[in-house]
């Protein structure tokens, strides 16, 4: 089975407490993320995603200016190690309804999975799935499932 390692995006994008919320939300459009990471001095602090900045801030009419980072952001992050499952990751994910999961490593942020990401990896594991279906069909039929064209390689 998988981890996710092999699956989290290594680039994270980070913020520090006293960032303006609108210079997180400039960051989150500039990367197309939708979250960043809080993190001071290596330790992750807590986490600001699009809905926090729109119920958070836009909703109730605050100023993304003036209201810093750490007035919205979660600070109770669900995160996993580097080396959890990726199955255990995306019940983790559905169980506690949050779209990003910070990954650590000896407690310091070194990735994030996005429901995105996981959908991406799905998706990918599934065409290769299907595709063998249909290499190992056409094998069962005696046919070339490399000859899609009809025609023999000589010509």
């Amino acid at each position: 089975m998988a981890i996710i390692r092999s699956l989290m995006k290594t680039e994270m994008i980070t913020v520090k407490p006293d960032d303006s919320v609108a210079d997180a939300a400039r960051l989150m459009a500039q990367n197309q993320v939708g979250a960043v990471l809080v993190v001071e001095g290596g330790a992750m602090k807590g986490i600001v995603s699009e809905r926090d900045v729109v119920t958070r801030v836009v909703a109730e009419g605050k100023d993304p200016a003036a209201t810093k980072v750490s007035e919205i952001s979660t600070e109770a992050v669900v995160d996993v190690d580097v080396n959890t499952h990726v199955r255990k990751c995306a019940e983790l994910q559905s169980a506690m309804g949050v779209r990003h999961l910070p990954v650590t490593e000896n407690g310091a942020p070194v990735g994030i999975l996005s429901s995105r990401d996981f959908l991406a990896y799905v998706v990918e594991g599934l065409e290769q799935v299907i595709d063998k279906i249909g290499y190992e069909d056409a094998l069962g039929k005696g046919e070339d499932p490399y000859d899609h064209m009809g025609g023999s390689y000589g010509k």
